[in-house]
């Protein structure tokens, strides 16, 4: 049995992809995420807004997604920054812009920024994988959990994970998805990084993972927040 190619990147037949995001776990799930689907493919990837100017500059690259953190000194985050000069600079290119938590406020800035698209990094790949498709077809896309803070304030959306997880799992879990390293976590959560590393083991075994990507990837696609 023949097994089918994916197209490559310089052929009408797929959607060239870029990703700039901070944090090593995150881009290597949301490439991992494309090589999934065969209406997508790589087309670089940056971990600050200074690196991605060379993916600006491929005439490839139709769609971008970006997850970069908030300033330390009060000043325009760096991921409007880099949405207002990549629309600027390439008006052709699609922006996903990816938010690591639900906030009216930082939603509606990266909107006003120029971004066609606005999701979570926790959103499942199904609705990713819609939201990349719209934008590269010149269409605009707000993911439902987005849309329901964005149209009702008042009201934060809420998950059920599944596989079940106990708070603090979620808690770690969400942590990894967004790219924080054991000693990060540990810091955050008020415990010591060995006991992260018991957390991770046990999450693994419950998504059926071996590692952190993996287990990034798990959470994308199960939409488990």
């Amino acid at each position: 049995m023949l097994e089918r190619r994916k197209p490559r990147l310089g052929t009408l037949d797929v959607i060239p992809v870029a990703v700039v995001a901070d944090r090593e776990t995150t881009r290597g799930a949301l490439l991992a995420l494309m090589d999934e689907d065969a209406e997508l493919v790589a087309a670089g990837e940056a971990s600050s807004p200074e690196e991605a100017d060379k993916l600006l500059a491929s005439p490839d690259v139709r769609v971008i997604l970006v997850s970069l953190p908030l300033s330390a000194d009060g000043s325009e985050p760096p991921g409007l920054a880099f949405i207002r000069h990549a629309k600027k600079v390439r008006p052709d290119i699609g922006i996903v812009s990816l938010k690591r938590d639900v906030d009216e406020h930082r939603l509606r800035a990266a909107l006003d920024a120029g971004a066609d698209a606005c999701c979570m990094v926790t959103t499942p790949q199904t609705r990713l994988v819609q939201a990349i498709k719209a934008v590269a077809a010149g269409a605009t896309w707000l993911d439902p959990e987005i849309s329901k803070v964005l149209l009702h304030p008042s009201q934060r959306a809420t998950g059920t994970a599944a596989p079940r997880l106990s708070p603090r799992e979620e808690q770690i879990l969400r942590l990894l998805t967004h790219g924080y390293t054991n000693e990060e976590i540990a810091l955050r959560i008020a415990c010591a990084p060995a006991t992260v590393k018991t957390h991770l083991l046990h999450l693994f075994r419950k998504l059926g993972v071996r590692d952190r990507v993996s287990a990034a990837v798990a959470a994308l696609r199960a939409g488990i927040f």
